[in-house]
């Protein structure tokens, strides 16, 4: 009800004279709290014990009022009239179920009960009840402003330590040395000729290869791996045949340099490179380029296939048998070796600043512990290992944690989502929770974390708990809440 529709009703008597006391307020109930993005208010006054006079009426208004800013917010406002005032009130149709005029002196409850968005400013602020004493014909009498209660939401500091967790990593590191070379064969046979056009050359690539790992201190050589391949053209049969027997004859000639155990030389053949020759043709201008692609996907037979292509495309086969498929006849190989492990702390330091794929997680442990715990060198071993080995939980609960440390929140998170699911990385799920200021699922991980026995969980799970129950709102009166 606006005081400028109550100040229009009519007077049954007029006071000569009026003067107010300083409250009329009786709060009999008095709740405040914040849900998600809603601030719920509740305000319950008995209208029994107020009693402003037959032909005056009290206006309470709850104002919340920020404590540094000029911001506020006025609350529907509840109107206690008397008896005269009420009747005029309830005549004009104004007294309704549920609204906001309660007759004085008649028990009951007069109800406020508001539901607003949350603000910032409303973190820190006063809710105060505004009183105004009225008839009809008087100028509006101002009473003194009630404060009910003050409410504070500014969030605890809540940091926990974020630990370090010892890598344990200590897989042997294993490598590969790939390349491909382009080894000539007189046509439709099978026997090297190392003199042969560019051969001598393109052996030299594989032999090379061979010996930069065999001459590492710190490699062993575990496996070779020669992979002949030949282009689509001519009789599937007989590619198989050239494929198996200059890959098998590829890999004799290497092995005839070394003495090597033969378990380590292994071949493996492909007789027609299709997807070589998918991709090269898709990276081409040919004319028909995409029909020539669709016969490639087809299931029809490597036979059919390439005899399709040359019957439809004459021209275009001319073309990729001139500046294709020669690419296609090449020999891929792999030299496997693992790396020798050691203890020596400046050696693991040389091969981090060289080579830090040889490292095991451990090693840079290792690294890592000849500094100062949280120091630039120490956090640069670690932060390493997670550059190297990006799926080991271990080092991700760590990498997490650093990040952390640098206020970068969302590297924080890809490392924590790869940490697996130990203690310590539910640990540091739940501290990064509360750093992105989602508390309530920092409580829940804190308290699956501290359900495994993880001391660290259970410490910080009973502070979080002792935080968030202290009361955000300081009740300055006495009433029901």
């Amino acid at each position: 009800m606006k005081r400028t529709v109550i100040a229009a009703f009519a007077a049954v008597v007029a006071a000569a004279a009026f003067a107010a006391p300083a409250s009329y307020l009786k709060v009999d109930r008095l709740n405040i709290g914040r849900q998600d993005s809603l601030l719920n208010i509740i305000v319950e006054i008995d209208p029994a014990d107020i009693r402003p006079g037959r032909d005056r009426e009290v206006i309470f208004t709850p104002v919340l009022r920020a404590d540094n800013s000029a911001d506020s917010l006025e609350l529907q406002p509840v109107v206690i009239a008397g008896k005269n005032r009420y009747l005029l009130a309830e005549r004009h149709g104004f007294v309704t179920p549920g609204g906001n005029i309660f007759r004085a002196g008649h028990t009951g409850t007069a109800a406020l009960n508001a539901q607003v968005p949350f603000a910032d400013w409303m973190t820190q602020s006063t809710l105060v009840m505004r009183q105004e004493n009225a008839n009809c014909c008087e100028p509006i009498v101002q009473m003194d402003d009630t404060p009910l209660a003050h409410l504070d939401f500014v969030p605890a500091p809540f940091e926990p330590e974020l630990p370090y967790i010892a890598l344990t990593g200590d897989s042997v590191v294993e490598l590969s040395a790939e390349g491909r070379a382009y080894v000539d064969f007189i046509v439709n046979r099978t026997e090297i000729r190392p003199h042969y056009r560019r051969n001598r050359v393109e052996i030299a690539k594989i032999i090379a290869s061979i010996d930069r790992v065999r001459n590492d201190s710190m490699a062993i050589i575990t496996a070779i791996t020669v992979k002949g391949f030949a282009s689509p053209e001519g009789p599937y049969a007989n590619n198989v045949r050239l494929a198996v027997g200059r890959t098998e004859a590829l890999k004799e000639y290497v092995r005839s340099h070394y003495n090597f155990d033969p378990e380590i030389m292994r071949s493996d053949y492909q007789p027609e490179d299709w997807a070589g020759l998918r991709a090269w043709v898709e990276e081409c201008t040919l004319p028909h380029r995409d029909e020539i692609l669709a016969i490639i996907d087809s299931n029809m037979e490597p036979d059919p296939k390439d005899h399709e292509i040359r019957r439809r495309y004459p021209q275009e086969y001319a073309l990729m048998l001139d500046s294709i498929y020669p690419a296609l006849r090449h020999s891929d190989y792999t030299v496997k070796y693992r790396i020798r492990t050691t203890v020596d702390v400046e050696q693991l330091k040389a091969t981090m600043a060289t080579a830090p794929e040889r490292l095991r997680p451990v090693d840079f442990y290792r690294i890592a512990t000849s500094y100062d715990e949280g120091s630039p060198a120490y956090e640069e071993a670690l932060m390493k290992a997670a550059e190297i080995w990006p799926d080991d939980p271990e080092v991700n609960v760590n990498a997490a944690n650093i990040a952390m440390r640098h206020g970068d929140l969302d590297a924080a998170a890809d490392y924590a989502n790869r940490a697996g699911d130990r203690p310590e990385a539910v640990f540091t799920r739940a501290v990064l929770a509360a750093r992105m200021g989602d508390r309530a699922r920092a409580m829940h991980l804190l308290e699956i974390a501290a359900g495994m026995d993880y001391a660290p969980a259970v410490a910080e799970f009973a502070e979080l708990r002792r935080i968030e129950s202290t009361p955000k709102v300081e009740y300055l009166i006495d009433a029901a809440h």
